[in-house]
């Protein structure tokens, strides 16, 4: 049987029909539009009720809706989830069973994460599931850890009893249909609703740049490029590279190691170095380490590796912003050039916004802004466009159907 349109339904359509609207302005498409597309483990409590930027709401008291909306960054080195109500949980993406009988006993439970699970690494089979910021296809239990670790992410957030978990995730920009239907079929086990987006493009809408700005997101496993022009960017206005953190961990190893071919230097160590002292250009002080040379710590300066190896990022980036400055017409150049937005954990390198304006010297005056919650804008950036769009018409956004 047919039930008639009542009131309530009319005023529940207008409504809706004024979210879309609205963000259609936000980010220059129309409403009618058939297609709007083509670091460490750590939870915020929920007393911090405000997520930087204004990304928390409180439920309106009209709203009967029982959905609870997450924004999440799964990255290759750290995965971020923020929820509608400030929480904040911050898990190394790495998950690890135990190798045997013995090493049940040793951790007593059958999986670990982050931390604990990098700490127990010899007890355990250990998987870092997201390579070059998407799943591994087809590699050991990957899929099955990618899974786990997004379902952790969502236990660890204390959702409320009776509410249904619906996540806006962000992807590599130039992320394969293939690499996002897995994650769209490994997301829906664990959320009601899922709406994927890229990860520059969900930085530039936490930092409110949606017209005349590139974005750069540096993180570990690539780094992201995205052109913004007052509407949600398609594939020839975004970039990806395959040189970012992890990259700049295996150039600082063979550094060190030619430069200390006795010390023990390994990739994680390499990569504690960086986070500690990473930088493109020479500090004020020389950066003194303790390594260990036939198990005894020697203090060694490991200034030029860490120099050298950091550096070798900067001509992609260059190249990449200079790529998708073309896209833009030349009247808008000099707004663009003054609207370059550094984001993900390696963009806290130091020197690094020097370095870029240097290289673009001859272009004009150009601006290069850092964020300053680099951990966490991709996630808040991916909740605020949740929060804006009716969850039941995240389809019409996200970018599953956009094939590179």
């Amino acid at each position: 049987m047919n039930r008639k349109i009542s009131s309530e339904d009319i005023a529940t359509l207008k409504s809706v029909k004024s979210q879309i609207s609205r963000l259609a302005r936000l980010v220059g498409v129309q409403a009618n539009s058939k297609k709007l597309t083509t670091e460490g483990d750590q939870r915020v409590d929920k007393s911090e009720k405000k997520v930087r930027g204004g990304t928390a709401k409180k439920m309106s008291s009209q709203d009967v809706s029982k959905d609870f909306l997450v924004g999440i960054d799964l990255g290759t080195s750290r995965s971020v989830l923020v929820g509608e109500d400030g929480t904040k949980v911050v898990v190394e993406s790495i998950v690890g069973w135990p190798r045997d009988i013995i090493g049940i006993k040793v951790i007593g439970q059958a999986i670990m994460f982050g931390k604990e699970a990098l700490a127990m690494r010899d007890s355990l089979e250990i998987s870092r599931p997201l390579a070059d910021g998407v799943i591994k296809e087809g590699k050991g239990r990957d899929q099955e850890a990618a899974e786990e670790l997004l379902r952790h992410l969502v236990e660890q957030a204390g959702v409320p009893q009776g509410r249904n978990v619906c996540g806006v995730i962000g992807v590599p920009a130039k992320a394969s249909l293939k690499s996002k239907e897995l994650l769209m079929d490994i997301a829906q086990k664990c959320m009601r609703r899922v709406m994927l987006i890229s990860e520059p493009f969900a930085v530039a809408y936490e930092q409110k740049k949606l017209s005349n700005s590139i974005v750069v997101d540096i993180g570990a496993g690539t780094t992201d490029l995205c052109a913004m022009k007052g509407r949600i960017p398609d594939d020839d206005h975004q970039l990806t590279i395959n040189k970012a953190g992890n990259y700049v961990d295996g150039v600082l190893v063979e550094a060190l190691k030619k430069q200390f071919p006795d010390a023990s230097i390994t990739s994680l160590l390499a990569k504690q170095l960086k986070e500690k002292h990473g930088t493109v250009s020479q500090p004020r002080s020389k950066i003194v380490t303790n390594l260990r040379v036939n198990g005894v710590k020697e203090a060694h300066d490991i200034t030029d590796s860490m120099v050298y190896a950091c550096s070798r990022i900067v001509p992609d980036i260059v190249e990449g912003i200079k790529q998708l400055l073309l896209t833009f017409d030349p009247e808008f150049e000099d707004e663009v050039l003054q609207n370059i937005i550094l984001a993900g954990g390696m963009s806290q390198l130091e020197g690094l916004p020097a370095a870029i304006e240097t290289a673009f010297k001859d272009f004009g005056i150009v601006k290069i802004q850092t964020v300053r919650t680099a951990l966490y804008n991709g996630a808040e950036g991916a909740l605020r466009l949740g929060m804006d769009i009716p969850v039941q018409h995240w389809d019409k956004i996200g970018f599953l159907d956009q094939d590179s």
